[in-house]
């Protein structure tokens, strides 16, 4: 994964859960978001040496030295903003921050806490103490909850929890280290996770650049192994699988240079920094009248969802109009395949609520719309 989610790492101890956190980083658990700084209300604690040793970048932002809670607040903002964080994590971190400062990264603020909220939870009830008095109160059973912040302590929407046993013969010290162990080690990388994710998947990636070029020979190798990385799903008609080099150039030979001579098709590859990524045409077809033609067009996997292909869509079809001799251009589409669908409406394409075909396939009902562009439209 080539973007990922910033993330800063908000401590006040010997940062175990910042451990748990870098480790899921390494094993592959965390992958969606980046520890890219360590935030420490205290000096001198092992949290920051955690951190150096996995050459995280360190800050630390002293209480102690602040002459406020609102100059305490601004440097752990300053830190978070100079690094670009988007997801803060509490992590064993022991200040209650401002409504100000939840409000700012509103549901982007995660925290573990160790009982399972809304037990031994709010104010005073940190560390130790939540151990101490759960075993006051006698339960069987504790755990570990990750929760959003807001203004409330500890009262934002929960996440995740899970419950670990209370055994006899606990001490506030063996129960912390069953909790961790069982719970916070665990859920804490999993939700860092899910919330890195959720916000990659609503995040609209950028379309990069790219360039529209005629096939030519000396392209095969590079079609080939582009056709070779595409779901065949998606590849209309019958494709030779593998996809050889000999297959590349009979197809830009015999078929491409040929339609573009005769003036019923235009055939694009489309790259990406010099590298081919796919294909888009436009080619008149005996079969659906004189003055219309149809587009075809796929995609690498790895660049689904950047928007090229909508963009590289509206520009063929404007080369099409002006050098075949056609008023119109459709595009067929499978009801399920709703990435197809959104590529043809964002190049302007209309759907013409028309049913092309209806069939079964691996038990499923497909059915068959075709879309439609106008010359002049």
């Amino acid at each position: 994964m080539s973007e990922k989610i910033k993330i800063a790492v908000l401590v006040s101890g010997g940062g175990t859960n910042l451990q748990a956190l870098i480790d899921a980083q390494s094993s592959g658990i965390l992958v969606s978001g980046e520890i890219v700084c360590v935030i420490s209300s205290k000096a001198g604690v092992y949290a920051l040496e955690r951190a150096k040793n996995a050459g995280i970048d360190a800050v630390t932002v002293s209480k102690k030295d602040c002459a406020t809670a609102e100059e305490f607040e601004e440097k752990i903002i300053g830190a978070i903003e100079e690094h670009r964080a988007e997801v803060i994590i509490f992590a064993g971190f022991l200040s209650i921050l401002s409504e100000n400062f939840t409000k700012r990264y509103a549901n982007r603020i995660i925290n573990v806490h160790p009982a399972l909220i809304p037990s031994f939870c709010g104010k005073g009830y940190y560390g130790l103490h939540v151990h101490e008095e759960a075993l006051k109160k006698g339960v069987k059973v504790s755990g570990a909850t990750v929760h959003l912040v807001n203004e409330i302590c500890d009262g934002g929407e929960i996440l995740a929890q899970k419950a670990v046993a209370v055994k006899d013969g606990d001490t506030p010290e063996t129960l912390q280290r069953r909790i961790m162990e069982q719970a916070e080690w665990k859920l804490l990388p999993e939700a860092a996770e899910k919330l890195c994710r959720r916000l990659l998947c609503f995040r609209k990636p950028e379309t990069p650049k790219f360039s529209l070029e005629k096939w030519e020979l000396s392209d095969a190798g590079g079609l080939a192994e582009t056709i070779n990385k595409i779901d065949r799903k998606y590849l209309s008609g019958r494709i030779p699988e593998p996809y050889t080099v000999a297959d590349a150039e009979w197809f830009i030979s015999e078929l491409v240079k040929k339609k573009e001579a005769d003036g019923t098709g235009v055939f694009s590859k489309i790259t990406v920094d010099g590298r081919t990524v796919g294909n888009i045409s436009v080619e008149k077809l005996g079969d659906i009248g004189q003055k219309t033609a149809v587009i075809g067009y796929y995609l690498i996997p790895e660049f689904y969802g950047m928007g090229i292909m909508s963009a590289a869509a509206k520009m063929i079809c404007a080369e099409a109009f002006e050098r075949l001799d056609i008023q119109r251009i459709e595009g067929t589409i499978f009801e399920p395949n709703i990435a197809s669908r959104r590529v043809l409406e964002k190049a302007g394409f209309e759907l013409e609520g028309v049913l092309k075909d209806a069939f079964y396939k691996n038990g499923k009902l497909y059915n068959e719309y075709v879309y439609g562009l106008t010359k002049g439209e």
